[in-house]
């Protein structure tokens, strides 16, 4: 390949995009960050403050693995709180904390060399597993001693937590539950000064039951991005208003999910025992108090909500609701409906979601009418003896209010006659014969509420009977042009050595650049769900080769990379060599996005995310992920939006907006499906009913899937014994058949090493990546024996090359 083509920025300096996404990434993390508790100490009336905790100088901007992102900077939280005006007197703590974590750093570097100076040139991928093998511990910081002890009547304790793809969490001090020297540390803020703000800096969930009822007030911070410290800064004095509202239930010790009694953490066969009481479904259904209820958040100000009307066509509802701030500071407020299901027929839960808004900032004695619009239909029970879904018959009772536990019921819908909304297959059905907890539960009565009659819903029928996707004359050329060999080259990744057309330093994957001289170019993709992970900053000579800025990147100095690269003066930037720059926005962790409830700021964030892929050449992003959090444990968990399909799938399906509305870039949704812990992520089989399976785990990718995703990354592990990949019912029986999915379908990274190549092409699994030389004659021999026909490669083919040519990166070819 003679020439190639490469983005990003020419010049260091800050972009105006770059400086607009980081303001918009700071308005994300002020909505999306909790108020749990305020015994009025907040907004902050002084500004001389003790700060305390890990979180405050190493605060956790966004989870590790393929959730991380390169941005310029990230603000701390100790930085973000000196630039909204206080001052903080504890520094002589922050200090010692800050030389203990460097000898941690040291001593970790050291273990890791010492197991790796036996690794040689070639064996660079060997070195850097066994690297993967050491985790650095998160710190908790030293004992408060009394000499840290300072003249102020506030003390801010920042408790902080990381976690990432791999490796779940663990019940034990300084991970989900607070280690002894942190409730000991908080205990001495609470002795030696007036008021004490906990800010909990975790991606998920952490048990601070020990503490919660001690202190003044409690931030959930989360993962907030490069942005997040100046957000909880003007939180704290008042210049924002807290508005977000938990996605996620909190209970008051880890004993209170459900995962915790089936817990099988370790065990190859992950049984869904609890079935659809996910959250807090199973929280309502045990009569389980949590801590914090599910949409849960205080705010500076109050407000009051008034429902105003509803109105049913069909089975579409319609509910007005007035809000109007009657405190004394400007804010916004969500209001949130749930529906109960009759219950009679079929096991329930009390009620679920079924539509949220948020209101604009309203002013002390200002007014706002919002809409919340849903589909009753969505609500319907599927019903695994007649493979449908239906609507049973008699009264849903909705509800208004500002979190689960805080509604009021405000009409009936009335349904007269059962209704099947939709008929389907029973696919992906449980084979293994665990006991699927069941409640009986009644809708409750609701007293005299306005009825509203749900009128004709036409049942949806589907044909299981799939064929080649429409596909534009230049599609169709190739397709009827190319060998069966050349075909098969889109049917996996182009891997991660070879030249390439378009080019994205750091992006994680890429189609094939073989075929350049046959007009068609490669496409890049990048990680991950909290920005464009790609690296900030390279060189390029005239023949397209690699060359590095300043350094090597600092996560390979390791081994003979740290050694024997810096002394080869040749691989690094003289003028002459293009620079590129490529500094992405961290943006606040799907989670803490999930946590704003707005779905408008939810799609602008996707549009800076793909204004960002247009200027850095980059096709697709591998995000957004809406697995559900089943268990608070998953280390995967600040990558996915909430615990309740609707609010995953909104937010999913407003990111996904955004980002396509640009033109010419898409997003991937992922993992689909089921992919809800990391240990033994590539063996293990998520068991569930199919009853479970649609009504919470596929819903949300169902609601994302209508946005059109240029792509879906199906999942490593299994779905009722049968790996993701290699699964026909639900890459091609539920995902295009049932729901009109015409995007690509590509693999996990390396996860078809598990099943096969031959039956993931046939499956429906349409891009096997990363893509390797032995992949690609594995199917090439499978082509020849006939074990997969032209007409099978043509459709991967299909929709390989549907993206490729959708690509802004492609014009002109």
């Amino acid at each position: 390949m003679e020439k190639f083509r490469i983005y990003g920025e020419r010049s260091e300096k800050p972009s105006q995009l770059e400086l607009a996404n980081r303001q918009l990434a700071q308005e994300a993390a002020a909505e999306g960050m909790v108020l749990l508790k305020n015994d009025g100490v907040l907004p902050l009336k002084e500004k001389e403050i003790a700060l305390y905790g890990a979180g405050a100088r190493l605060t956790v901007k966004g989870g590790s693995g393929s959730g991380d992102v390169r941005e310029r900077y990230s603000v701390s939280i100790e930085e973000g709180l000196k630039n909204a005006g206080f001052t903080i007197l504890s520094a002589s703590w922050l200090e010692r904390f800050t030389k203990e974590y460097e000898e941690d750093v040291r001593a970790f570097h050291e273990r890791v060399e010492d197991a790796i100076k036996g690794y040689r040139v070639w064996q660079v991928m060997a070195m850097f597993q066994k690297i993967g093998e050491f985790k650095l511990a998160y710190p908790v910081g030293g004992r408060i001693e009394k000499e840290d002890i300072v003249s102020a009547d506030t003390a801010v304790y920042v408790v902080a937590r990381q976690a990432g793809e791999g490796d779940d969490r663990k019940i034990e001090g300084g991970d989900f539950l607070l280690s002894q020297a942190e409730i000991e540390n908080i205990d001495i803020c609470v002795k030696n000064y007036k008021h004490v703000v906990l800010v909990v800096n975790c991606g998920g969930i952490l048990d601070i039951s020990p503490v919660a009822d001690k202190v003044s007030a409690v931030i959930y911070y989360g993962q907030a991005g490069e942005e997040g410290g100046n957000a909880l800064g003007k939180l704290l004095c008042g210049e924002y208003n807290f508005s977000g509202k938990l996605a996620d239930t909190w209970g008051r010790n880890y004993s209170d999910y459900p995962t915790a009694a089936f817990e099988q953490s370790e065990k190859l066969q992950e049984d869904y025992h609890e079935g659809i009481y996910v959250g807090y479904r199973w929280f309502e259904a045990k009569g389980v108090a949590p801590l914090y209820p599910f949409g849960f958040g205080l705010s500076y100000t109050t407000f009051e909500s008034k429902f105003i009307k509803a109105e049913c066509t069909g089975g579409r509802v319609s509910l007005t609701a007035r809000v109007k701030n009657t405190g004394a500071s400007a804010g916004k407020q969500v209001v949130q409906a749930y529906i109960s299901r009759p219950n009679n027929k079929y096991f329930g839960e009390k009620k679920l979601l079924a539509a949220f808004n948020k209101t604009r900032k309203l002013f002390p004695g200002d007014e706002a009418e919002l809409t919340l619009k849903f589909d009753l239909a969505d609500c319907a029970v599927y019903d695994e003896a007649r493979a449908s879904f239906v609507l049973e018959e008699g009264d849903y009772p909705v509800y208004i209010g500002e979190d689960s536990a805080s509604v009021i019921p405000c009409v009936l819908l009335r349904v007269k006659g059962e209704r099947i909304v939709e008929k389907c297959k029973n696919l992906c059905v449980k084979k293994r014969g665990f006991k699927e907890i069941s409640f009986d539960i009644k809708a409750e009565e609701a007293g005299a509420l306005p009825i509203a009659e749900v009128g004709e819903i036409p049942a949806k029928e589907h044909s299981y009977n799939y064929t080649l996707p429409a596909v534009s004359s230049k599609v169709r050329k190739y397709l009827d042009g190319l060998s069966d060999e050349e075909l098969a080259m889109f049917c996996m990744g182009g891997g991660y050595f070879t030249k390439r057309f378009n080019r994205v330093e750091g992006a994680c994957g890429n189609t094939t650049s073989r075929l350049v001289k046959k007009g068609i170019p490669n496409i890049i993709m990048a990680d991950g769900p909290a920005g464009v992970n790609i690296l900030q900053k390279a060189a390029f000579t005239k023949s397209g080769y690699i060359r590095y800025v300043d350094e090597l990147p600092k996560d390979w100095q390791w081994g003979w990379l740290k050694k024997v690269i810096p002394k080869l003066k040749f691989l690094f930037a003289k003028s002459k060599h293009t620079h590129v720059y490529q500094y992405c926005t961290a943006w606040p962790n799907a989670t803490t996005i999930a946590q704003t409830w707005n779905v408008e700021l939810a799609s602008r964030v996707g549009l800076g995310i793909g204004k960002e892929m247009l200027k850095m050449g980059v096709t697709l992003w591998l995000a957004p992920a809406l697995n559900i959090h089943r268990d608070p444990l998953c280390g995967r968990n600040f990558e996915y939006y909430s615990e309740d399909p609707l609010i995953s799938g909104q937010m999913a399906a407003a990111v996904t907006r955004g980002v396509q509305s640009v033109g010419g870039v898409g997003v991937t949704i992922k993992h689909f499906a089921c992919n809800n812990r990391e240990n033994n992520r590539m063996e293990v089989s998520s068991n569930l009913s199919e009853r479970a399976l649609r009504e919470i785990y596929l819903r949300g990718f169902r609601m994302a899937c209508r946005e059109n995703p240029m792509a879906l990354m199906s999942s490593y592990n299994k779905i009722n014994g049968v790996y993701a990949p290699n699964n026909r019912e639900l890459l091609t029986d539920i995902l295009r058949c049932e729901w009109g999915y015409n995007g690509l379908v590509m693999s996990d990274w390396d996860a078809v090493d598990k099943c096969s190549y031959i039956q993931a092409i046939k499956c429906g699994n349409n891009m096997i990546m990363p893509g390797r030389k032995d992949i690609y004659e594995k199917l090439v021999q499978a082509i020849a024996a006939g074990e997969l026909t032209r007409e099978e490669i043509k459709f991967s083919a299909a929709y390989a090359l549907n993206a490729v040519f959708s690509a802004a990166t492609s014009k002109g070819f």
